[in-house]
């Protein structure tokens, strides 16, 4: 026979045997940092267009970030939001950024075909995904332009206003 109606559970109290070795909920957040990009020019050279897939090799460093994962087996997601003003002494040139795992690991990118430029910054905002394991990651921002190149935290004034920021939040699986 089955048991009918619900039971109730109070608890005042719950707490873990030792740090990060008891409650572990799938689905759960396990912990959040934000990364702030330092502004920095980056300049770039050749051709880019919207049909081309981003790979670190064809892209260009921004910057890097090490984050120490609870759970090996965790994923981590990621939201990158703000400004990068491509720049150029003319316009209509594709431009990404984009986020990789540096094992190549492709967590997403926002692409835009920047119609004006100089001085004008943009907001490339995208969210991925890295599902592979392991504690130790180091999280890659790249970008590319047809422009001479891309400012982050800042326009052709110098204004440290335009921010770029990353927020990866590790997943318990």
């Amino acid at each position: 026979t089955g048991v009918s109606g619900m039971s109730t559970m109070y608890v005042d109290n719950l707490r873990e045997k030792t740090l990060y070795n008891g409650v572990h909920i799938p689905g759960h957040v396990v912990q959040v940092k934000k990364w702030d990009i330092a502004p920095v020019t980056i300049n770039t050279s050749g051709s880019w267009a919207a049909a081309t897939v981003p790979t670190i090799a064809n892209t260009y460093a921004v910057e890097e970030y090490n984050f120490t994962k609870i759970y090996s087996n965790s994923k981590v997601m990621s939201w990158a939001m703000g400004n990068a003003d491509p720049f150029s002494s003319a316009s209509g040139h594709p431009t990404i950024v984009c986020l990789f795992e540096t094992g190549g690991t492709y967590m997403g990118g926002a692409y835009r075909h920047v119609r004006v430029a100089n001085d004008e910054p943009l907001a490339f905002n995208f969210a991925g995904e890295d599902p592979t394991a392991g504690i130790n990651k180091t999280y890659k921002l790249r970008c590319h332009s047809s422009n001479d190149g891309i400012r982050f935290g800042r326009s052709a004034n110098n204004n440290s206003a335009h921010t770029y920021n990353v927020i990866l939040m590790e997943i318990a699986q």
